[in-house]
């Protein structure tokens, strides 16, 4: 790529006019074309001489793109466009790490929600019920001195590790492989540094049945692959002491959900936390629905009002990366699927 040769940018998400701009001020060799859309009409007469796609959801096909050399993903999960042929001949990054600290808020929430019984204070409130046996049945549990076991030590992983260790929780980690987290994956400006020495314990992946039966709180945080499908399922749930609790922020189809329902309608797990289903929207028959001891949300944990802002900062890092020829952030391994 010559240093003078101009790279023309197809951006298909709906930023701000003032974020476009950032991302155009990087470079004078940036051609930027903005076409805010979901529909793959409006985009084909610009697909021939795009080389760096910004996008959600549209990709095009291999002939129709000859030129396309990056793909930069919206979100963190990107199982959707590995079923495009185009993303095994091109660069796949996502953005992976923009939603983490949310998604870590979200997940600390629930577990202190469902600890201290706010789901059962609205329904009294909405009532207007003061009961007598208050003291019984709002009974709390604590964070401090339990343990949470994380599956998946990525980006999202690491920051609930942050905040639980602020709660005095005994973190354990199972991670693909337990060296370092990967130096090539997003963090925030300035982050809060996140030290190793946060979890007591680094399981592999096949080791996951161990650290199941030492821990009061589960939370996954996998991406979904053909591995980790159905990776927590009956088998796993037995392997779990009575009186767990379930957090699923990665993709529903990790967890079988009638393993899960059967689980919680057993009394097995305690309680489960999730915003994430193997359908979406939820079937509306779903038992989740109305199970007692069940949070959920509509996959909607890794929002924030800083989201774009965050997702222009990454792009704008891989883009400097990219007019230089050093490595990209987040960058996809086909084979491993994420």
């Amino acid at each position: 790529m010559s240093s003078s040769e101009l790279i023309r940018v197809l951006v298909t998400q709906p930023f701000a006019p003032k974020l476009i701009q950032s991302i155009q001020s990087i470079s004078s060799r940036l051609k930027i074309k903005h076409i805010p859309t979901k529909n793959p009409e409006d985009l084909k007469k610009y697909w021939a001489t795009v080389e760096v796609l910004y996008t959600a959801k549209l990709v095009p096909k291999p002939e129709q793109a000859p030129r396309l050399s990056w793909i930069q993903a919206h979100f963190a999960g990107i199982e959707h466009l590995l079923k495009h042929p185009i993303t095994n001949q091109v660069h796949l990054t996502t953005a992976s790490g923009v939603g983490a600290k949310s998604i870590a808020e979200y997940v600390i929430g629930g577990l202190l929600s469902l600890n201290h019984h706010i789901p059962g204070f609205l329904e009294h409130q909405s009532k207007k019920i003061w009961s007598p046996k208050r003291l019984q049945i709002f009974v709390p549990s604590e964070l401090q001195n339990t343990t949470l076991g994380i599956i998946g030590y990525g980006g999202i992983g690491q920051e609930i590790a942050h905040l639980a260790n602020a709660f005095g929780m005994k973190i354990l980690v199972t991670k693909r492989d337990i060296s370092e987290p990967s130096i090539n994956s997003w963090q925030f400006p300035n982050p809060s540094k996140i030290q190793q020495d946060l979890v007591a314990k680094l399981y592999l992946p096949e080791h996951l049945h161990i650290m199941l039966k030492h821990c009061d709180y589960i939370v996954a945080a996998v991406p979904l692959t053909e591995k980790t499908k159905h990776m927590i399922s009956s088998s796993e749930f037995s392997a779990m002491k009575k009186g767990t609790v379930l957090v699923n922020i990665s993709r529903g189809k990790v967890v079988d959900e009638l393993a899960l329902i059967n689980a919680l309608q057993t009394g097995h797990l305690r309680g489960a936390i999730l915003d994430v289903f193997e359908t979406e929207p939820l079937d509306v028959k779903s038992p989740l629905w109305t199970l007692p001891n069940v949070i959920l949300s509509p996959h909607v944990s890794g929002l924030t009002p800083n989201y774009d802002q965050r997702a222009v900062e990454l792009f704008a890092n891989n883009l400097k990366s990219y007019l230089s020829g050093n490595p990209l952030l987040n960058e996809v391994n086909i084979k491993r699927g994420y």
